[in-house]
């Protein structure tokens, strides 16, 4: 009884009954069978034919890889022309792709990826136009050249960067076959991988994941052999495969052996300048500083934090001046004094970029976890300088700290430019002759700030040749740095040893993670004065002339020359405002657990994890023996089920040249 294998069934010959003998032969029914098996072959396994049905049987015969040859199918998928309306799909997912590094490029860079985009569009009715090899060629060396003289060869993330979008740029110029498309998919993924050398914030992973699915919904969408596959239906498809691989990146992440660094030290790149404080001043730079809502560290308290007048983050001290600019003075490093101490307050502080090694810990330090250093003056920084969020945790108490004054303070303390006015050494010889103490001769000098016409404003107008005896008795009008750099001169000329301290002071909470928010418009200088039995001491002259200064905040935005400036209230907000300003503290809020989770997520905080869990203390070999078979158990898992709500095709395959039957 001869059959012919289809979709599982069998079908007997019809046309064979009235030929059939008793012990005879069936080669007449065989015979009359050959024609049709012989079409039948022709249209099922003819490479790139469509599906065709079986004599007697309705429905398509699907072709398998035995019958059309290996790799036939995808040379035919490969070489499948992309409609228009994938090419659209692509150009703009690289785009998309592209568009954030406008920022981290030079403009001819991306400009000329644009270029090759826009070409690219308008012959997307005309593919034969597309310019072949011998045009396409000079166009590669034309690109290595841009890149080459626009990001240089020093910088190796800026060139790598820029190459890649340029050669994003020619393959999307001769995208015409599912090859090509694939190529140009692949390179959309790797250049999304390349934004995070630039940035690691929140906003940008979720704007990366966004783009992920919608490649993976192109993939989708160009692996299709059949009918055309709703874009709904890819998406939904996209999203499951998305989805199933997030165990497997979670386990990674949490359990794959952290290193105490990252793997590369990437500098800045060139254009790209950071707000954030010098280690010297002069008349006028601060107040430049402060015009900048940039975030410079946010704190979280472990207790109850200090009050608002208490907020002084000590940065650099700076000695020496030439009576318009005053720099800082190295010094040896050494250990925190705790002799004095009372009232410690315990907090960690993570650091925004700032290109240098400077940080900013509460006034004063009396401990700093890691490997940090601290100088005799009491500035606490790092090996390095800080190219990436920096996170640490110190412990402070209030001064003053009770110790000797040492030979170095003493000198560096009384310096002073060689060029004074008479005015301003008059004015310091009456405070010291009317004073029996230096703490007597501290309180004229507050009393002259306070009682005098002085206006703290954000724009000081402009100061002559003596720019310290300009501003004490022509304009009164400064801002922070005017105040303390005044101040310390006059109490050098008084015998009195004092130094200038730039930091930060104040802040702002935020009210829904409770952290602290200091941004660079809260820089500050004030100044320290040394005083018998109780050491150095902190002076602040600005709170004599606007105490509003240091329990407010100051707000930034731009002042017209002499104004005074405008400081931070607390003043209820209604519809769009309320609305706004709880963004921002969302987002806020949002970039530091994101950083404390994910970006900061080093050695010590997986141990603690580790210890959360019950499990231990591992070694680096087992944590990564760990998160490989875990990973490779989901990733069998997944495969295994998904496998099992997909039913596998039905194939009808037969050798060629043959019809398989039997009798």
């Amino acid at each position: 009884m001869a059959r012919l294998r289809g979709t599982g069934t069998s079908q007997r010959g019809t046309a064979s009954r009235p030929a059939r003998r008793r012990g005879g032969s069936a080669e007449p029914r065989t015979a009359a069978l050959r024609p049709a098996a012989a079409a039948a072959r022709n249209r099922t396994f003819h490479r790139g034919a469509p599906p065709a049905a079986l004599p007697g049987r309705p429905g398509p015969v699907r072709r398998c890889g035995l019958c059309s040859g290996p790799g036939a199918m995808k040379d035919v998928l490969a070489t499948r022309p992309v409609s228009q309306q994938m090419l659209l799909i692509t150009a703009l997912l690289l785009s998309l792709s592209v568009l954030p590094h406008w920022w981290n490029l030079p403009p001819l860079v991306t400009g000329a990826f644009f270029l090759l985009l826009l070409l690219r569009l308008l012959l997307w009715r005309e593919p034969s136009r597309i310019p072949g090899p011998w045009i396409r060629l000079p166009l590669v060396v034309l690109g290595v050249v841009v890149v080459i003289q626009q990001a240089g060869l020093t910088e190796g993330r800026q060139f790598g960067v820029a190459l890649l979008v340029i050669m994003s740029g020619l393959k999307l110029l001769e995208l015409k076959s599912h090859r090509d498309l694939f190529m140009a998919v692949f390179l959309g993924l790797f250049l999304l991988t390349t934004l995070f050398l630039f940035s690691q914030n929140a906003l940008l992973t979720f704007y990366v994941l966004l783009l992920i699915l919608a490649y993976t919904t192109v993939l989708v969408l160009a692996n299709r052999t059949g009918p055309e596959l709703p874009l709904k239906q890819a998406v939904r498809t996209a999203l499951v495969l998305t989805l199933g691989g997030i165990p497997v990146m979670v386990l990674l992440f949490a359990l794959f052996p952290r290193l105490d660094g990252p793997l590369w030290s990437l500098s800045l790149g060139r254009g790209q300048g950071i707000t954030g404080m010098s280690d010297n001043i002069s008349m006028g730079s601060i107040s430049s500083l402060s015009q900048s809502e940039e975030t410079a560290f946010r704190v979280r308290f472990d207790g109850t934090p200090p009050p608002p007048q208490e907020h002084y983050w000590r940065g650099m001290v700076l000695w020496h001046t030439d009576g318009r600019r005053w720099i800082r003075v190295k010094s040896s490093a050494a250990k925190p004094a705790t002799e004095g101490l009372a009232g410690t307050a315990a907090y960690e502080v993570t650091m925004e970029p700032s290109d240098q090694p400077w940080l900013f810990p509460l006034d004063r330090v009396r401990e700093a976890q890691g490997d940090l250093l601290l100088s005799e003056d009491g500035e606490l920084a790092t090996r390095h300088s800080i190219r990436r969020r920096f996170t640490y945790r110190a412990e402070s108490a209030p001064p003053p700290l009770t110790r000797p004054l040492t030979g170095r303070e003493r000198r560096l303390g009384l310096q002073l430019p060689a060029r004074l006015s008479p005015r301003v050494r008059r004015l310091a010889h009456q405070w010291r002759q009317a004073a029996a103490s230096d703490a007597q001769v501290v309180e004229q000098a507050l009393r002259h700030f306070n009682t005098q016409p002085f206006v703290y404003t954000l724009q000081p107008p402009l100061l002559g040749d003596d720019p310290v005896d300009c501003f004490l008795f022509d304009t009164r009008k400064g801002f922070c740095e005017h105040y303390a750099t005044s101040f310390v001169l006059l109490m050098r000329l008084a015998g009195i040893p004092a130094r200038v301290v730039i930091g930060y002071q104040g802040g702002e909470i935020n009210p829904l993670g409770g952290h602290l928010l200091v941004r660079q418009s809260d820089a500050h200088a004030w100044a320290e004065v040394w005083l018998r039995g109780k050491g150095w001491s902190r002076v602040d002259p600005t709170a004599a002339v606007a105490p509003e200064r240091v329990e407010r905040g100051i707000t930034p935005q731009p002042a017209e020359t002499g104004a005074p400036a405008v400081f931070r209230v607390s003043i209820p907000a209604s519809g769009l405002a309320r609305f706004l300003r709880d963004l921002q503290w969302y987002r806020d809020d949002l970039q530091l657990m994101w950083h404390y989770w994910v970006v900061g997520y080093d050695q010590s905080r997986q141990q603690n994890l580790l210890q959360k869990l019950g499990i231990g203390r591992l070694y680096s070999y087992q944590l990564g023996i760990i998160a490989v078979a875990g990973a490779i158990a989901i990733a069998s898992l997944l495969f295994f089920l998904f496998g099992m709500r997909r039913p596998a095709p039905a194939t009808r395959c037969s050798p060629p040249g043959t019809v398989s039957g039997a009798s």
